[in-house]
């Protein structure tokens, strides 16, 4: 098991609990997150595929085992600190976004490896797909499933999946001004399906 997150996306998680909460308060919650984090690890199904395994280990798992942690510590205010956390690992790719979005045919090459990107990434193990347009002019596609949506619910925190999909809208905004992240809605926000839409700049 574990002993840190420092092979997740918050690796600054121990730290961050000791500023806000102090010592002995921040350490008990970073404990317990640890522990949560263990047992979600250990019962998971990641369904025979890697991507699925990076997901919840490197994502998902992080997230929610501080956001039952802070439940269990008796923080009413957990959802925001989840937040307050995964909000600052979406700007650290906001930042890899605004250094691919520098290169020159930026919404050229974003349409040429999606697909691939996807495929291999977002694999239907975890995420149903549907593809609706990607042409010249904008990359459209409709996740019907989601992980993140069907752990957050399967493990009873479905308010959880709103904030990772906030963050989609952190990490996109990147792409501006070269390409427009829009989506309409999500699975965690009770839409029936999640809209993405990658929309190439107009000149």
């Amino acid at each position: 098991m574990a002993t840190d997150f420092g092979q997740t996306n918050l690796p600054f998680l121990r730290e961050d609990c000791i500023e806000v909460f102090g010592a002995e308060q921040g350490g008990r919650i970073f404990d317990e997150a640890l522990a949560i984090y263990g047992e979600l690890v250990g019962a998971a199904d990641f369904r025979g595929s890697e991507a699925v395994r990076y997901h919840m280990t490197a994502k998902l798992f992080p997230a929610m085992s501080y956001y039952k942690a802070l439940q269990a510590c008796g923080v009413a205010d957990a959802l925001r600190m989840v937040r307050r956390e995964t909000q600052k690992a979406a700007a650290v790719n906001k930042q890899n976004n605004a250094a691919f979005a520098k290169m020159p045919f930026v919404y050229t090459m974003y349409r040429m490896g999606v697909k691939r990107y996807m495929a291999k990434n977002f694999p239907p193990e975890g995420w149903q797909t549907e593809w609706v347009r990607c042409d010249g002019k904008e990359i459209h596609f409709d996740l019907h499933t989601c992980l993140y949506h069907d752990v957050c619910v399967a493990n009873g925190c479905p308010e959880l999946c709103a904030v990772y999909c906030e963050n989609d809208d952190i990490a996109f905004s990147g792409l501006l001004p070269k390409i427009k992240f829009e989506r309409s809605g999500t699975l965690g926000g009770g839409a029936k399906v999640c809209d993405f839409h990658f929309i190439k700049a107009k000149k």
